[in-house]
């Protein structure tokens, strides 16, 4: 059961990370549409977050092998001075896949870097992972 007194310790030196990670344009192949406008809400994302305190980092049309390599990056830094951890994805999804540039990632994949066996400097603090994607539907 929730107890409403119970509440992250949010008194850290920084608030924390965000990453966003806005897909636009997608490799030929893979036969997507472009996501025209999420420019914008990556633009606005952006604005609020950084109102938030949050040290943003945003990243476009990453291919996969980038993408991995940044969230790794995030998940092996320190983040004992911070509050939280905050990671967007805007792009295609399928089934239980985000899309990046040039192929898709199992979101487990993602949030699995920042376990507490894996990010030691984030156990006991909020890891938030917002995941806005148009869902794509396989005709057989």
């Amino acid at each position: 059961m929730f107890d409403p007194a119970e509440k992250y310790k949010m008194d850290h030196r920084r608030r924390g990370t965000a990453l966003i990670f806005n897909h636009e344009r997608f490799f030929w192949h893979l036969m997507l549409p472009e996501r025209r406008g999420t420019g914008a809400d990556r633009d606005n994302l952006t604005r609020r977050f950084l109102e938030l305190g949050f040290e943003v980092k945003c990243f476009n049309d990453l291919k996969a092998e980038e993408l991995l390599l940044r969230i790794h990056e995030a998940s092996i830094s320190s983040h004992t001075d911070a509050d939280c951890f905050l990671c967007v994805f805007l792009s295609h999804g399928e089934g239980n896949h985000i899309y990046a540039y040039d192929a898709k990632i199992e979101i487990q994949t993602l949030t699995g870097l920042f376990k507490g066996d894996k990010c030691q400097s984030l156990v006991g603090k909020p890891k938030i992972f917002i995941i806005q994607v148009r869902l794509i539907m396989l005709r057989s």
